[in-house]
């Protein structure tokens, strides 16, 4: 088996992995050279840790040479997915029992005139959802005693039942935990083997059926995510690793397995978040700090925003129909990856969200798949046709790939070509409409921001999404195939707190924002201590959830360390909310509902020196057929290795670079950046 990769043999290093639907990616940096070396290897879906130690097999000899170790897991994700977690229960306050399943009983914007939606199925029995005496008002102060008559009750409910995991919300426990804690000791010493999530840990913050989700998404979750933590982590160690074992979090930072455990939610989107980290870190090399993250992976198209160098982070998102309070990177995710199929549904032609996954993957993997995916539409049309195996892993087979095509275009009445083009038009129409919904939708112009392509077949659509949404510009990053991998190298350790809040802000005394964010301070930098050994330098960020006086949602602005006094919090907010929606109102009230306090610190990472250099050779390329807008056109196909700085191409090319194909349509041009960052100056725009 060809490999793209060499092993690394001698010195430390760095590693990373990242889970994908389709394929894992690892990624190994040399701490000494910088040198950075990577590889594929198809998911294993039945255990992925198979595959992330088979991926890494092919790039580490010496597993007690390294002393660095990341990776990201879609564990969890996969499980609410699916619904293949185990049975939880759901405790709750006396009288609360039906919030979580009221829920705030609307439906999804896309789905307001559907007049066949219904909700999903929920996680948790309504039958395993047990009521709990005692009671604390609003402000956290008990009124009735925690009633251990019905603590028991529930022990043997879970007893008798099989239950896995149980949910502990309790009215305004965010407030004061007392109650919660107190379940939790009783159920421990009742009934151990189970696992207990309490919401104030989960999300210790108002609303209680947003707060309440999120606690059954933890629990429901939580026996899957600490098992599969703890077989990688064994596993890792049985091959020599001594170092701990890090996982990314959804808001773009990283935890310890042992925190991951404590908190699995939190490792939602754990996989997705390591290329936003990464076109981050690379806009230091930009020329602008305003970047549309584009990875196009083998099931899904995710797409976020990195803004003045920062990746966009949100405190609330929806999954399989729950409002999920946690701090989270804001990424808009649709079923349109390379592996995504297409068929035909009501005499029309579909592409995804259905995906041909790792088992049996496109057509043209020859691995038994017959029915035509984006993939086999892009060899087809011989756009992609990488050096003889994919990542070294998988054989590509063109005529398996026209086979399937063939099929679907007779049955539509139209030849091969068509076909092919026509996949891969709505394929990138469905990403642009996804751009657009964190974009336009949000005041937000896409045309003021570069896309950064990434994951395996990113920069196949990257330029054609530009042309549709006017944008000038496309960044190809070294390392584009494996770059949430490479990102995942780059983020630095991270701990967020909110702190409920709730008073008018005429109401505030002129210190006590500045007291209570340093208290906090002071509690995060002890649990970042204790993730990392206490020799990392910690950096604070502070922020405010806002509101204008009878409004419902709150707007979260960032609040510099010099600016807390009254006055200067109103200037920032009321900018703001102008910026949001085009108005603000500057003699109405402003509420602050919550603090949050974000606490970082750097793992040693940083850009690899710049070891490119300008060409000396003559410049080499073979030619092929390739089909754009219905012709086929002599293109040139470039080696990636083969590429300089300050090389500048005009399209029709492909750049091939092994584990990624950069596709650059006519009309548009190709320029070498430093580090072999590729730009595309797009087509009209130029």
């Amino acid at each position: 088996m060809t490999k793209i990769s060499i092993n690394v043999k001698k010195g430390r290093y760095r590693i990373a992995a990242d889970i994908g639907g389709t394929f894992t990616d690892v990624v190994v940096q040399n701490t000494s050279t910088g040198e950075v070396l990577a590889a594929k290897y198809p998911t294993t879906p039945s255990d992925l840790s198979d595959g992330i130690l088979r991926a890494f097999g092919q790039v580490i000899d010496d597993f007690a040479e390294v002393e660095f170790a990341v990776h990201g897991t879609t564990q969890g994700l996969n499980a609410l997915l699916s619904h293949s977690g185990g049975r939880i229960m759901l405790l709750t306050t006396t009288g609360a029992r039906d919030s979580f399943f009221i829920m705030r009983g609307s439906r999804p914007r896309r789905e307001m005139y559907n007049n066949k939606f219904q909700r999903p199925e929920q996680f948790v029995r309504r039958r395993d959802t047990l009521e709990i005496g005692g009671r604390l008002d609003y402000e956290g102060n008990e009124i009735a005693e925690i009633n251990l008559d019905d603590l028991q009750a529930a022990a043997e409910h879970a007893r008798l039942n099989g239950i896995q995991s149980v949910a502990v919300c309790f009215l305004f426990s965010y407030k004061n935990p007392e109650h919660e804690i107190a379940a939790r000791e009783f159920l421990e010493r009742n009934v151990p083997e189970i696992s207990v999530s309490l919401s104030h840990e989960v999300a210790r913050e108002w609303r209680e059926a947003e707060r309440a989700a999120s606690t059954v998404a933890d629990a429901y979750i939580s026996p899957l995510v600490r098992q599969y933590l703890g077989v990688v982590e064994s596993r890792l160690k049985k091959r020599g690793l001594t170092v701990p074992l890090y996982v990314t979090r959804s808001s773009g930072g990283l935890m310890s397995v042992k925190q991951a455990s404590k908190q699995p939610i939190q490792t939602l989107f754990s996989g997705p978040v390591g290329g936003i980290i990464g076109a981050a870190e690379m806009t230091k090399l930009f020329r602008t700090d305003n970047v549309i993250c584009a990875d196009v992976g083998g099931t899904s198209f995710d797409v976020s925003l990195v803004v003045n160098g920062k990746p966009r982070v949100v405190n609330q998102t929806t999954l399989s129909g729950m409002d999920i309070i946690m701090p989270v990177v804001e990424i808009e995710s649709i079923g349109a990856g390379a592996g995504s199929l297409a068929y035909i549904e009501a005499g029309g032609l579909r592409v995804g969200p259905e995906s041909a996954g790792a088992e049996p993957g496109p057509a043209c993997y020859g691995k038994g798949g017959t029915a035509p995916t984006v993939t086999d539409a892009q060899v087809f049309l011989n756009r992609f046709l990488p050096r003889a195996e994919l990542g070294g892993t998988v054989r590509i087979h063109r005529a398996k790939a026209e086979a399937a095509l063939t099929k679907v275009a007779k049955s539509l009445g139209i030849n091969t070509e068509t076909l092919a083009e026509g996949i891969l038009d709505i394929t990138n129409a469905k990403m642009a409409d996804a751009i657009r919904r964190i974009t336009v939708e949000q005041g937000i112009e896409p045309r003021d921001f570069s896309i950064v392509a990434f994951g395996g077949a990113g920069a196949m659509h990257a330029a054609f999404l530009a042309e549709a949404l006017e944008i000038t510009e496309v960044v190809v990053p070294p390392h584009a195939g494996v770059f949430s991998a490479w990102g995942m190298l780059h983020s630095p350790m991270r701990h967020d707190i909110a702190i409920p809040f709730n008073k008018f802000i005429n109401d505030v005394e002129e210190c006590e924002i500045s007291r209570r964010f340093e208290k906090q301070s002071e509690s995060a930098k002890a649990h970042l201590d204790s993730e990392t050994g206490g020799n990392a330098e910690i950096h604070f960020q502070y922020l405010l959830d806002l509101r204008y006086d009878g409004q419902e949602y709150t707007v979260t602005v960032e609040l510099p360390q010099n600016r807390t006094s009254v006055h200067q919090i109103s200037e920032i907010f009321h900018q703001a909310y102008n910026q949001r929606y085009g108005l603000s109102h500057p003699d109405a009230s402003i509420e602050i509902v919550a603090l949050r306090l974000v606490a970082t610190a750097p793992m040693g990472n940083g850009v690899a020196p710049d070891t490119s250099s300008t060409r000396t050779t003559e410049l080499e390329f073979s030619e092929r057929d390739v089909m754009f807008g219905g012709k086929w056109l002599k293109t040139r196909i470039f080696n990636s290795e083969d590429l300089y700085q300050g090389d500048e191409l005009d399209g029709p090319l492909i750049v091939d670079a092994g584990l990624s194909t950069t596709v650059v349509p006519p009309g548009s041009r190709l320029v070498i950046e430093a580090r072999k960052v590729m730009r595309i100056v797009v087509g009209s725009m130029r």
